[in-house]
C-alpha cells in the first residue's frame, strides 16, 4: 500500500473503530470476506498481481492475498488507512502476497 503524506483525513480513529464494529475488521462497508469470495469465484487469482484501488484498512487486500494467493498492492488516498493497514499487515502471516 503506497502511503502519501496527506495527514488531512476525514477519517478519525473513533469513527474507524465504529465501522469495524459494524462491519468487521479491515472492513470499512458492507460485504466483507463473503463478498470478496463472491467477486473473485471461478478467478484463478494465485501468483496474480492485483491492485487494490481504494483499499481502506485492507480488508479485501489481506483476503485476496491470504486465501487466494494473489500478489496485491493496495492503495488509497487516505493515509491514516494506509498507515492503519500496513500495521495490520505486518502481523501477517504470509508477507510475500502483499505490497505496503
Amino acid at each position: 500500500m503506497r502511503d502519501s503524506s496527506n495527514d488531512d483525513s476525514e477519517y478519525y480513529d473513533a469513527m474507524l473503530d465504529v465501522l469495524e464494529w459494524i462491519w468487521g475488521r479491515d472492513y470499512m462497508a458492507p460485504g466483507g470476506e463473503a463478498n470478496v469470495d463472491k467477486l473473485v469465484s471461478g478467478l484463478d487469482l494465485h501468483g496474480k498481481q492485483v491492485l487494490d484501488v481504494g483499499c481502506g484498512l485492507g480488508g479485501p487486500t489481506f483476503v485476496l492475498a491470504k486465501k487466494h494467493g494473489a500478489i496485491v498492492t493496495g492503495t488509497d488516498l487516505e493515509s491514516k488507512l494506509i498507515r492503519r493497514a500496513t500495521a495490520r499487515g505486518k502481523s501477517w502471516v504470509c508477507p510475500t502476497r502483499r505490497l505496503f
